[in-house]
């Protein structure tokens, strides 16, 4: 079953809640925290583009890349209707060339935990690594292993008139750190089903994979704090800089 196929065409209307000026701001005190002010962005796993976009600005060089097809047609669509100067690809974290270096990098939204093979999130990381500049910025987020254990995949739409219905039920393995999750849609009556699944990576092996793939100055938060993690939170930011 594909995974972020039918839904990208929906999949704004699906995010309209989601507090994104809240995650923007977030991201910009982190940066501020490293102490660096960047003029070229990449968007890793960026889906259909709404943060990429929010972080564009004039005078700002920013790409985009993400697995999924139809996500990247609809952030090229968004970015061409508001005459945004923003390149996008289809592209794998895992084995990402662009042919080019940017001073920032950052991914929202628990897009990594989408890498379910550890030796492919490593990989990720190192690509990664290999596009920043020295000194340059990775910032991400990752689910753990508590938002799946706690059912925080379980969910359905809260109301009976909204324009996109849903009904999402997780299915954990704590063996395999893997969670799968069944997603039922409907939209303007028209009923379709996704498969995701996410892998909840061991806070010791990222850190790990970080100094591996040549980045310092490691830190982790519990998300949209400056706190540290605890041991039920649901979702966890790094921050790091490339060895300069």
């Amino acid at each position: 079953m594909q995974s972020f196929g039918p839904i990208a065409a929906h999949y704004d209307l699906l995010m309209a809640k989601v507090p994104y000026a809240m995650w923007l701001d977030y991201y910009r005190l982190l940066l501020a925290r490293q102490d660096v002010t960047p003029k070229s962005f990449l968007d890793a796993c960026c889906g259909t583009g709404t943060l990429t976009e929010m972080v564009h600005r004039p005078g700002l060089d920013i790409w985009g890349f993400d697995l999924s097809e139809p996500m990247i047609a609809e952030a090229q669509r968004k970015a061409a209707e508001a005459g945004r100067q923003i390149e996008y690809r289809v592209a794998d974290a895992s084995t990402l060339a662009l042919g080019r270096t940017f001073e920032a990098a950052f991914s929202f939204f628990d897009s990594l935990n989408y890498i379910t093979d550890a030796a492919a999130f490593r990989a990720a990381l190192f690509r990664l690594s290999e596009h920043l500049e020295p000194g340059g910025s990775l910032i991400f987020d990752l689910n753990t292993a508590y938002a799946f254990e706690a059912k925080m995949f379980d969910q359905q739409s809260p109301a009976r008139g909204a324009k996109i219905q849903y009904r999402w039920r997780g299915d954990y393995d704590p063996g395999t750190r893997l969670i799968q999750v069944t997603m039922n849609f409907e939209v303007r009556g028209e009923a379709f089903q996704e498969v995701h699944v996410q892998r909840a990576h061991p806070h010791d092996e990222v850190v790990q994979n970080l100094r591996d793939a040549g980045f310092t100055q490691i830190e982790c938060f519990e998300s949209y704090t400056l706190d540290r993690p605890r041991k039920r939170t649901d979702r966890v930011h790094y921050a790091a800089l490339r060895v300069s």
